[in-house]
């Protein structure tokens, strides 16, 4: 069984105990042939390295292996040199390929037992149909696990202590694993000694002119911590790391102050949970007409939850004559300056706003590519105008990438201008 020095079992709940208070160094591993080939991307790593992070621990390792015992007891052994907690994530459904089971309890020298009251789950869960053999794996433990709950599937989780190290492995569907995994460290890891990032969420600057403006607040000898920045699609996300508190916090006060009102948030809020914010708080309602997004722009505002009460109407014109029929752009504009011009994006925003009755409406008409582009307007070329009571704004903004990108940074952007007007 691996030949591994190991406790057996352990007693989980007496290895979480003593690690609250203390910062655990986490090793994280993915499981799943399925990521090493690029058939899907792997989100649950990210996810979980947030959240040890906001909880006080260190992520000091993180790997991806496949669907084979051997593999997945090579990887847990190297986790015992690295970590004192190992999150395993993927492999615990009912198919044949579903072995992390197996793979851990080989490493560590466990024998796996079927646990009669994961049986009787299955069973009350399966309301009279036939408990297969797949579905009744899924009641295999390590002798000695403690069980974790899965509210949200059928493929419990468990967690064991090996020595120093403690081992939680939970289901690869990241709805289940999120529940699985905030319920362990509320419940069982705890709160890490490590302060966690402080950060701030900002959009409408470049990344070289939010550098340039924080300056030396991004020396660690100058600052006392760590300040970084990640882009991504016109977002920004400015962190700061460290070790004390009071440093973390001036140097994330300093850094918002420099950035001024490109900051929208300090806390994970996206631009469209901060537009809906916004728009509720001052009971207004908001629409939108669309070419080159497609509805993306709709899609956005209405993925955040209470966006029914601000959001009216989404509208996607992708041809002419549905500008013209839809929202009453003339054609005579459509034909002198052609659908990826301000005039039109004006006309859009305006004719969005007298359709819809919303309080503003915004409008996006652009060269998403890769192809359709010219050497006047060449793809990327994106016109956005935002309408309401106090008149109309456009503004124009051409930038490389792929379509997926342009379409993705003009929501954003579109976003981003709802939300500078909403807040004068």
């Amino acid at each position: 069984m691996g030949g591994a020095s190991t406790t057996g079992g352990g007693d989980p709940t007496e290895g979480g105990s003593r690690a609250r208070g203390v910062a655990r160094r986490v090793v994280l591993l993915s499981i799943g042939d399925e990521l090493l080939a690029g058939d899907i991307v792997d989100t649950n790593a990210p996810w979980l390295a947030t959240l040890c992070a906001e909880r006080g621990h260190r992520v000091v390792a993180q790997a991806t292996t496949g669907d084979r015992v051997d593999e997945i007891e090579r990887a847990a052994h190297r986790a015992r040199d690295d970590g004192d907690l190992l999150l395993i994530t993927g492999g615990l459904g009912p198919t044949a390929d579903d072995l992390t089971r197996d793979g851990v309890a080989f490493a560590f020298g466990l024998a796996l037992e079927e646990r009669p009251e994961l049986i009787d789950e299955q069973v009350a869960r399966l309301k009279g149909r036939v408990l297969t053999p797949g579905a009744r794996r899924q009641a295999e433990m390590p002798v000695g696990a403690r069980v974790l709950s899965n509210p949200r599937g059928t493929a419990p989780g468990f967690m064991v202590q090996v020595d120093q190290l403690t081992v939680a492995v939970m289901p690869g569907v990241p709805s289940e694993m999120k529940a699985m995994a905030l319920a362990l460290f509320d419940e069982i890891i705890g709160q890490g000694e490590l302060q966690p990032p402080r950060r701030l969420q900002a959009a409408g600057l470049s990344e070289s002119e939010a550098g340039h403006r924080l300056g030396e607040l991004m020396d660690p000898a100058a600052a006392g911590c760590r300040v970084g920045i990640t882009v991504s699609l016109g977002r920004m996300t400015i962190t700061v790391r460290g070790e004390h508190a009071a440093a973390m916090d001036a140097a994330a006060d300093e850094a918002a102050r420099r950035l001024g009102d490109a900051v929208y948030s300090r806390t994970k809020q996206t631009l469209a949970e901060c537009c809906v914010s916004l728009l509720t708080e001052r009971g207004l309602t908001v629409s939108c007409a669309e070419s080159c997004t497609g509805g993306l722009l709709a899609g956005a505002i209405t993925e955040v939850p209470g966006s029914s009460v601000v959001f009216k109407q989404g509208a996607v014109t992708y041809a002419n004559e549905i500008k013209e029929a839809l929202l009453g752009v003339p054609a005579e504009l459509l034909a002198q300056w052609g659908a990826v011009s301000e005039p039109v994006a004006l006309a859009m925003a305006e004719g969005q706003l007298r359709v819809s009755g919303a309080d503003v409406a915004l409008a996006v008409t652009g060269i998403a590519g890769p192809g359709g582009g010219s050497a006047e307007k060449p793809v990327g070329t994106v016109y956005f105008a935002l309408a309401d009571s106090a008149g109309s704004v456009a503004r124009m903004v051409s930038w490389p990438g792929s379509r997926e990108d342009i379409r993705g940074r003009s929501v954003n952007l579109a976003l981003d201008l709802l939300r500078r007007r909403l807040q004068g």
